[in-house]
């Protein structure tokens, strides 16, 4: 009898335990995410001349939003010294979408509370981007993560995006990770890129039509 009130014990405990770490920290360090299945890997190959050319055009387009405080980086914390770091460039099967991993670096003296021990800190996003003709269009679509290890920060968009977001279970219709072929004609990431562009558009047209009626935080005084 005595050891059976210990094994409940037990498992009372470790019961606890996993409500605790599942809804205070997510249970990140322990949950098992789902794999892409090995027949729907992307491996998708391009030259390194398209890869150089492509890099170019998204770093530079990366600068024009740390410039304007556009996209993810609207904070006054980026500006003229911030650098930016194209981690990963994935690419649909047609080479005509592309996904990239971006970290930007910062001294840790454009914090509101700096981080003395530490001279720089890094973020680290996704943009989605789409080719039009000669032209690459780029869209932030996240998750942030912020870091003051480079490497530890590569690996986390990474893990993210490779295996835990698949794994989200808040959003259902969203199911694929982005190795996975599938990702590139069926996750509604692209149908939301549509629709935000559509009302940037929206916005921007309406702007120019009854400028008085249009508040944009990124107008200069």
């Amino acid at each position: 009898m005595k050891k059976k009130i210990i094994i409940i014990i037990c498992l009372a405990i470790l019961l606890l335990i996993f409500l605790y770490f599942r809804c205070i920290y997510g249970w990140y360090e322990f949950k098992f995410y789902k794999e892409t299945p090995r027949e729907y890997i992307s491996n998708t190959i391009v030259t390194k001349k398209d890869y150089s050319t492509d890099s170019t055009a998204i770093v530079h387009q990366i600068k024009g939003f740390v410039k304007n405080h556009q996209e993810s980086f609207y904070s006054e914390e980026n500006d003229g010294s911030t650098q930016i770091i194209l981690d990963t460039i994935l690419y649909s099967p047609d080479h005509k979408k592309i996904a990239a991993f971006i970290i930007s670096k910062n001294s840790t003296t454009k914090q509101l509370m700096p981080d003395k021990k530490n001279k720089w800190y890094y973020n680290a996003t996704c943009y989605l981007g789409t080719k039009q003709q000669n032209s690459l269009i780029l869209s932030w679509i996240g998750p942030n993560y912020t870091s003051n290890d480079v490497e530890s920060i590569s690996k986390r968009i990474r893990n993210y995006y490779l295996k835990q977001k698949s794994s989200n279970t808040q959003n259902n219709k969203d199911n694929y990770n982005i190795d996975d072929i599938r990702y590139w004609s069926k996750s509604i990431d692209w149908e939301n890129l549509e629709h935000n562009r559509k009302m940037q558009k929206d916005f921007e047209e309406e702007k120019l039509r009854n400028p008085e009626n249009v508040y944009d935080p990124n107008d200069k005084k």
